[in-house]
């Protein structure tokens, strides 16, 4: 009798204990939210001048005029780009606009060749027409676009070699430029007075 008591005991306990670990295991059923996350990559493209843009050329003395006068670290830009870029500078108009003469002699229609421009990056690398001598000024051509690195603006050439992505705050050497400028209008072909012209400088993806 007192070991089917006993028995009656171990299976009791072996039931309770049972009970025990099955609600230790026990789970409620999961729950499920969900997010959506989009992501648009818009391309940068874009171009800085930290210098003055206006530029002032006063031709007064003979010398000036034989020799032309030059301005040195004129313009400074910084390049910006996630993609692959070209930088070109071009005159906004084949002639310069004369506001006001002085004299009735020679001719107002002054052509943009009389500009030439010289482009170093901050590593002092000559950058148009691929490098080449660093004291080489490259003249305007009507409104035609100079390449200063890579090529005409929409011009696919797998022969060029355009700027990479980056920026001049982490690649200075490579995304930061200075513009030198020489104005050679020559002695005796233009008339005395005030003119002006713009310059426009163009950032573009490379194609």
């Amino acid at each position: 009798m007192k070991n089917v008591i006993k028995l009656r005991m171990l299976a009791a306990v072996a039931l309770v204990s049972f009970a025990f670990t099955s609600n230790a295991f026990a789970q409620l059923p999961t729950d499920n939210e969900n997010v959506y996350v989009s992501l648009e990559l818009q391309g940068v493209l874009d171009l800085t001048l930290v210098t003055n843009p206006n530029l002032d050329f006063v031709f007064s003395t003979i010398p000036q005029y034989q020799n032309g006068i030059t301005k040195t670290n004129a313009t400074e830009l910084r390049v910006e780009a996630t993609v692959a870029w070209d930088l070109t500078v071009n005159a906004e108009t084949a002639i310069w606009e004369n506001f006001e003469t002085y004299s009735s002699a020679g001719s107002t229609a002054i052509l943009s060749d009389i500009i030439g421009v010289r482009a170093i990056d901050a590593a002092g690398n000559s950058l148009i027409d691929g490098g080449g001598v660093a004291n080489t000024y490259f003249s305007l051509t009507g409104t035609d676009q100079l390449p200063i690195i890579g090529d005409v603006t929409g011009t696919v050439d797998a022969g060029d070699a355009p700027g990479v992505p980056g920026s001049y705050l982490t690649s200075p050497d490579t995304h930061q430029f200075r513009v030198d400028y020489r104005l050679s209008p020559g002695l005796d072909t233009y008339t005395a007075g005030y003119y002006g012209i713009n310059l426009v400088y163009t950032l573009a993806e490379d194609l």
